[in-house]
């Protein structure tokens, strides 16, 4: 079952269809294609993906159908597939970013920064200014500069404004400072026990309490928590993955906007 393949000669193969005929094509074949499983939308996707880069023909309403679900349904498990799906292509349009070689990060940094920024930018009212794929993957491009270049600007600020503001902070934000101390650890417990709860596996609560509480770096975690990542790369995986999925939650954020 084909439902968009990209044809140049569409009309010459049918030319006694009308725009109408064509229309209503459309429309059916996308109500078939919003009625498959999950699991046979991100198949389909790998496969037409893979004959786009083989440069055949292909059709690329599967994949855009993961996007309307994620986007529109807000359906994790769609977003997940649009994560493993372009992983390697994210990660290769940041690692040919000009500020790629300086920025001291890894590459999964930046795809997950890249991922978090399209999910808020493109909220569901604002689906239909994207009509097709190609308009879906411009825009996830343009989140990767996007981060990238907002990266840059801060470590610039950092290291020229920082030290400016602790001076300023240390001479007159003491009392400041005790009162949001106070704020914060009031409803730090109330914040860990729900986090607690969010945790899938073993990796993400050994990154909760090993990077956040005690602050260790990811060749550190290797260290701490001995057979339990696999690498380096394992340990900001699962640390951006983790992130990425909080800042996507609403009860996440309720927490911060209570604070």
């Amino acid at each position: 079952m084909r439902f968009g393949v990209q044809c140049s000669n569409c009309f010459e193969t049918h030319p006694t269809s009308s725009l109408q005929d064509i229309k209503r094509e459309i429309l059916v074949t996308q109500v078939e294609l919003q009625a498959l499983t999950l699991s046979k939308i991100r198949h389909r996707c790998t496969q037409e993906s893979n004959r786009f880069f083989s440069r055949q023909d292909y059709d690329p309403w599967f994949c855009y159908e993961l996007f309307r679900r994620a986007i529109l349904q807000r359906d994790d498990r769609a977003w997940d597939a649009i994560y493993a799906q372009y992983e390697p292509l994210v990660s290769h349009w940041v690692a040919h970013h000009a500020a790629f070689a300086g920025s001291g990060e890894e590459d999964q940094f930046f795809m997950n920064r890249a991922f978090e920024k399209m999910w808020v930018g493109i909220t569901p009212e604002k689906f239909e200014m994207f009509p097709d794929l190609k308009s879906l993957l411009r825009y996830l491009q343009m989140c990767v500069h996007s981060v990238m270049v907002d990266f840059v600007r801060q470590k610039e600020y950092r290291l020229v404004l920082e030290p400016m503001e602790d001076l300023s902070y240390q001479l007159h934000g003491e009392e400041t400072a005790v009162e949001d101390q106070i704020a914060y650890h009031g409803s730090r417990k109330e914040l860990w026990d729900w986090l607690k709860q969010q945790l899938n596996h073993e990796k993400e609560t050994a990154v909760v309490y090993g990077m956040f509480v005690l602050a260790l770096k990811p060749r550190d975690m290797l260290a701490q928590y001995p057979g339990v990542f696999e690498d380096v790369k394992d340990v900001y995986r699962v640390k951006e993955n983790l992130v990425a999925r909080l800042r996507r939650s609403d009860e996440f954020r309720q927490f911060w906007d209570d604070a």
